[in-house]
C-alpha cells in the first residue's frame, strides 16, 4: 500500500501540479538537461527502449523520439491522470500510464530510464521500494538519468502548496544513493540553478542548486575480481 504522501499526489496533487505548470512544461528553460546530457553521450544506437518515470504528458519523450528514431519502445508514467490523458492524445506510439515510483506499472527493462525531479516528492516510507522499482526497470548495461535538487546535505521542506497537509519535499543527491548500491557509476553530471531559466552551468545557493546525472548500470563491471 502506498503511503499517505504518495497517495496525495496520485489522487489529486499530481493533477493540481499539472494544471499549475502545464503552460511552462514546454520551453520552461532554454536547456532541458536530461535531453542535452543524453545527446552528449555519443553513439546511442544500442538504446532500443526508453522510459521516463514522472513524464507528465510525455513531452520530453516526444523530443527524444525526434533525436533517437531507432528506439523501438517508448514508455512513461506519471502521478497525474490528466497529464497522462493529454499525453495519450498527443504522443502516438508512447506507452503512458498513471502510477507511482513505488509500484511502476511497466513490464520489462529499458536501456534508458529518466527520473527528473520526482524523487524529492516520494514519501520516506516508500523511498527504498521506489529506488528498487527504478532499478528493476533499468537493464544491465543501461543508463539512468537522474535530476533533482542538490542541497549541501539531505533536508526536507514543507510542500508550500499544501502547508497544512504534512507533505514535504525531500532534497538530497539521489545519484549518490544509486552509486552506493555498487552497480551504478556516474558517467556525466551537470549542476545548475533550478530557478534560473537559462543554460548557465555552475554552483547555486543551497535552496535552488540542482543537478542532472547520467549513471550506467552494470552487475559485474564495477566489481574487480579479487584472486588473493
Amino acid at each position: 500500500m502506498s503511503s499517505v504522501q504518495d497517495e496525495v499526489f496520485l489522487e489529486n496533487e499530481g493533477d493540481n501540479w499539472f494544471r499549475r505548470n502545464r503552460g511552462a512544461l514546454h520551453g520552461a528553460r532554454s536547456t532541458d538537461w536530461p535531453v542535452e546530457l543524453i545527446g552528449m553521450l555519443g553513439d546511442l544506437s544500442r538504446i532500443q527502449s526508453v522510459a521516463e518515470l514522472g513524464c507528465s504528458t510525455g513531452y520530453r519523450l516526444d523530443e527524444l523520439r525526434r533525436r533517437m528514431p531507432k528506439v523501438v519502445r517508448w514508455a512513461g508514467i506519471d502521478a497525474s491522470a490528466e497529464a497522462v490523458a493529454e499525453g495519450m492524445e498527443r504522443c502516438n506510439g508512447v506507452e503512458l500510464a498513471q502510477g507511482l515510483l513505488s509500484g511502476i506499472p511497466l513490464e520489462g527493462e529499458f536501456d534508458l530510464v529518466i527520473v527528473n525531479f520526482v524523487l524529492h516528492w516520494v514519501d520516506r516510507r516508500t523511498l527504498v521500494r521506489s529506488l528498487a522499482e527504478i532499478d528493476r526497470v533499468v537493464a544491465d548495461g543501461g543508463l539512468l538519468v537522474l535530476g533533482d535538487f542538490l542541497p549541501g546535505y539531505p533536508q526536507r521542506r514543507a510542500y508550500h502548496h499544501l502547508p497544512d497537509a504534512g507533505v514535504f519535499t525531500y532534497k538530497q543527491d539521489y545519484a549518490r544513493t544509486f552509486e552506493a548500491l555498487g552497480v551504478y557509476r556516474e558517467v556525466a553530471r551537470v549542476t545548475y540553478d533550478h530557478d534560473l531559466h537559462s543554460d548557465t552551468v555552475g554552483c547555486a545557493p543551497g535552496g535552488t542548486s540542482a543537478f542532472c546525472s547520467v549513471l550506467r548500470k552494470s552487475f559485474n563491471d564495477y566489481y574487480p575480481v579479487d584472486d588473493s
